[in-house]
């Protein structure tokens, strides 16, 4: 046998090696070619629409945005149209649909075809549910009588409401829509973007009318009168009730006397009218906006806005334009309470030395002595303990939204009212998102719904 040349045996058993090995080869690629275990291309030419993750169904309430998705795979390129109840929707051709200000009429059955050039699909129904709720265009100041009615000002409406406890609304003075001062019964009345409420000891509705540079007073069947002020003419002007001169007040608080106190805003004051109707200048400096504590005309504001009457005489003021809680004691001696001078923020802890707030406007006291404050910019309900601690509520600091839930989960835009409810939960003007809210003291934030 020559060296180096395969024995026959062997050549043969090479050569059935190399064939069985050819026919494996053959067979795997057989198999990968008609197996139904090949990975697919959802996205290749030819690939019908699928849908993936299906639209699911939702629950809002009127006023609060819900958006429908899905989600599909197919050839380029797929194309969207939604339907409600089978007819197709004008525009809604995305894969997410958006209802921004849902209302009732808008529940109903939601579908979405899918279509390219390869097929067509139609997802399931997808059902929204859409409650009533008890909305306004511009809820701001709200206050509750002896017998549980809550009464509402709605600035941009230049009216006045009166809801029960079932949440059954009716108008309690002015023409929705029309702004003017006039007084007078029920619709007879004209106000012009009112802003603060307080109930007098007597059951009247106190109004700062605060388009008109007025404050009013509204009786239990009704009508209107003016106490202070004098309609388009803004002033500084102290004095008895006719000849006094206000510049935009908003915030009230009553005393036992039947005075109120008054956050004249575009004066920087803080105002009181005595019951016999004689207006004077309580703390802050007319028209030297500032932060200053000091006593009485020492003192200067920016803006102040809600205010709070203690039992004790100590006045508490939302210092918008300061982004700050000021403290009045009784001799109206005035002090920085919480969030940092002339810097707004959002962060709790210590009032005077951490604390800070973002132009706060609603500010309500419980009968515990804890002041809540509607943070308005910061859109979140605040809480400052009796040891001058600040936390946070309901809301997330800086975050604007509309949805119930707790803690962190609830969203505002822009609360501005805030008051203390008959069962001890806070009421909340909710105000650019058109609604009332309750939030009760765990921080569950709800909202107030039609009967």
């Amino acid at each position: 046998m020559i060296q180096g040349c395969p024995s026959p045996v062997g050549a043969a058993g090479s050569m059935r090696a190399r064939l069985l090995f050819l026919s494996a080869i053959l067979f795997l690629s057989l198999g990968v070619a008609c197996s139904g275990h090949k990975s697919a291309d959802a996205s290749a030419p030819g690939t019908p629409p699928a849908i993936t993750a299906a639209p699911t169904s939702a629950s809002t309430v009127t006023g609060r945005p819900v958006t429908f998705t899905v989600t599909a795979t197919g050839a380029a390129t797929l194309s969207y149209q939604w339907a409600k109840d089978g007819q197709s929707i004008l525009g809604a051709i995305s894969s997410s649909f958006t209802l921004f200000q849902p209302r009732v009429e808008d529940a109903g059955a939601y579908t979405v075809t899918i279509t390219n050039p390869n097929g067509t699909v139609t997802s399931g129904i997808a059902t929204l549910t859409v409650t009533a709720a008890v909305m306004f265009p511009a809820p701001v100041g709200l206050a509750y009588d002896a017998s549980g009615n809550l009464f509402v000002s709605d600035m941009n409406d230049h009216t006045i409401w009166k809801m029960d406890a079932t949440n059954h609304k009716t108008l309690l003075a002015g023409t929705s829509g029309l702004a003017g001062s006039a007084d007078g019964q029920g619709a007879v009345a004209r106000f012009s973007h009112p802003g603060g409420l307080a109930i007098d000891p007597a059951g009247n509705l106190l109004v700062a009318d605060t388009g008109n540079h007025t404050i009013r007073r509204i009786a239990p069947d009704g009508t209107v009168t003016t106490l202070a002020g004098a309609a388009g003419l803004p002033g500084t002007t102290d004095g008895p009730g006719a000849q006094a001169r206000f510049n935009a007040p908003f915030g009230l608080a009553v005393d036992a006397t039947g005075g109120a106190y008054i956050a004249d805003t575009q004066n920087h004051t803080i105002r009181y009218l005595a019951a016999d109707g004689t207006v004077s200048t309580y703390a802050g400096k007319a028209g030297a906006p500032g932060l200053v504590d000091g006593t009485a005309t020492t003192a200067q504001f920016n803006q102040p806005n809600g205010i709070a009457l203690a039992p004790n005489g100590t006045l508490y003021v939302a210092d918008y334009g300061n982004s700050c809680i000021r403290a009045i004691a009784p001799g109206a001696i005035v002090t920085r309470l919480a969030g940092q001078a002339g810097t707004y923020g959002f962060a709790d802890g210590n009032g005077l030395s951490a604390a800070k707030f973002n132009s706060p406007v609603g500010i309500a006291l419980d009968a515990a002595g804890v002041l809540w404050v509607a943070d308005t910019q910061n859109h979140a309900i605040r809480r400052i303990g009796t040891d001058g601690t600040v936390s946070t509520l309901a809301g997330t600091g800086g975050s604007a939204g509309n949805a119930d839930g707790t803690g962190t989960a609830a969203l505002f835009y822009r609360p501005c009212g805030i008051a203390i409810t008959p069962a001890g939960n806070l009421a909340v003007a909710d105000t650019a998102n058109h609604l009332l809210r309750t939030v009760t003291p765990a921080g569950i934030a709800t909202t107030f719904l039609m009967p």
